[in-house]
């Protein structure tokens, strides 16, 4: 199916807001000590993400220029069901995140510069490797946050069973990771495009309580209340 740069802008903004819902309902539920649950919404928040990054990927040059012609999806085709491979887009998304703030050499720390083609072929074997097992771990926290199932030796798995482990931490990674998308937007309209701006700070400041709670119990009390993205303004450097 072909969309055209307007519709896929539109599904696009329902995919982040979406992904930056289910991210605070996570939260919620986290709060009141569902783990399972949050796990579980933290896992479909990334793989929204997933559908959104395949969109901009598409879309990203139509919507800076203006262009109107109608354009297919590739990936939302062969993948959009794929539970595990939607993940995935996100957490090989995500890996940019520490370069995106600054610390470029996180991304390629361990990457064999100056090794042979059979050596760099190797490490990006190792990292497609490591997203596909993470896609495939996701989805199984997914589901044992949502249902009651027996394991292999018929013990009887609950998310009600599921423990805090690493869930917060890993939603904060989720929220920051959406977040990352939205500003790389915001900074596509402001520096390279030519079509009017269409802002995402409502889902931006959504998300800050999560993605950066010391910088939120910091904030002023004019700046939690949002006034700022409803008065069509910059967010404010705190």
């Amino acid at each position: 199916m072909e969309l055209t740069p307007a519709a896929a802008r539109g599904f696009w903004k329902s995919l982040t807001d979406n992904a930056t819902n289910l991210v605070t309902d996570a939260n919620l539920l986290l709060e009141h000590g569902s783990f399972g649950r949050a796990r579980s919404l933290t896992v479909l928040a990334q793989e929204e993400l997933g559908k959104a990054l395949w969109l901009y990927e598409t879309f990203e040059s139509a919507w800076s220029s203006g262009s109107d012609e109608p354009q297919a999806v590739e990936r939302l085709a062969s993948d959009g069901r794929k539970h595990a491979v939607k993940y995935m887009a996100a957490f090989v998304f995500g890996q940019e995140l520490e370069a995106f703030w600054g610390d470029y050499g996180s991304l390629y720390e361990d990457a064999p510069v100056d090794g042979t083609q059979a050596d760099r072929d190797a490490w990006f074997a190792a990292r497609d490797a490591e997203a596909k097992a993470a896609g495939k771990a996701a989805n199984e926290e997914k589901m044992l946050g949502f249902y009651v199932d027996l394991d292999s030796d018929g013990r009887i798995l609950s998310p009600s069973d599921v423990d805090a482990g690493t869930i917060a931490d890993d939603l904060r990674t989720a929220a920051q990771v959406v977040e990352m998308l939205l500003i790389k937007d915001h900074s596509r309209m402001k520096l390279d495009a030519d079509t009017p701006y269409d802002s995402t700070h409502a889902q931006q400041h959504k998300l800050l309580s999560i993605s950066r709670p010391e910088d939120w119990a910091g904030a002023s009390e004019a700046f939690r209340s949002g006034g700022y993205f409803r008065a069509g303004e910059e967010r404010p450097v705190e």
